[in-house]
């Protein structure tokens, strides 16, 4: 298998740091995490990232994801579920190897939660504000994305299927 760039996107909750751990472990790759990112590179504490309001948050976001495309492969990296929504982010996406974390409504709904990075707009109507998300992103990501996994409900399984099409690549 060739050193790659994969970046895996997706609506919070997909599990894109579980499975991108578990992935870049079996590799022997790095794996970096969007949150963890934007913390070192911004020298902020998450509490601080969690006030943010979300047109700055975005912006980091954007801004981590240009610094982790130039980075020299291989590594395995999460993409905050913002990125698709800029012309920039998806631009950034399609150069590198983009794996779309798919999963249903109502999985993204129970795992989302209302507290954490990227959560500010969920305190209040949170369901509504995921709901027209997932239905305006989901396109997105796949325009963006080079492989499109349908995941389960096993975290493992779904490793496992990344695993397998990154090592046709």
């Amino acid at each position: 298998m060739r050193d790659l760039k994969v970046v895996l996107v997706g609506p919070m909750g997909a599990g894109k740091s579980t499975l991108g751990k578990l992935i870049a472990d079996d590799f022997s790759w790095p794996y970096i995490d969007n949150d963890d990112e934007l913390r070192t590179l911004n020298s902020l504490e998450f509490a601080d990232i969690e006030q943010l309001p979300v047109a700055e948050l975005h912006q980091l976001e954007q801004d981590y994801l240009r610094n982790v495309c130039q980075r020299p492969a291989p590594f395995i990296a999460g993409a905050a579920a913002s990125v698709v929504d800029y012309p920039l982010g998806r631009e950034l996406l399609k150069s590198v190897t983009t794996i779309y974390l798919r999963i249903p409504l109502a999985k993204v709904i129970e795992r989302a939660g209302t507290s954490g990075v990227g959560r500010q707009a969920l305190k209040e109507n949170g369901e509504s504000v995921l709901t027209e998300r997932y239905n305006r992103r989901d396109p997105l990501y796949s325009e963006v994305a080079t492989h499109v996994i349908e995941l389960g409900d096993s975290a493992d399984a779904d490793a496992q299927t990344l695993k397998q099409y990154l090592m046709t690549l």
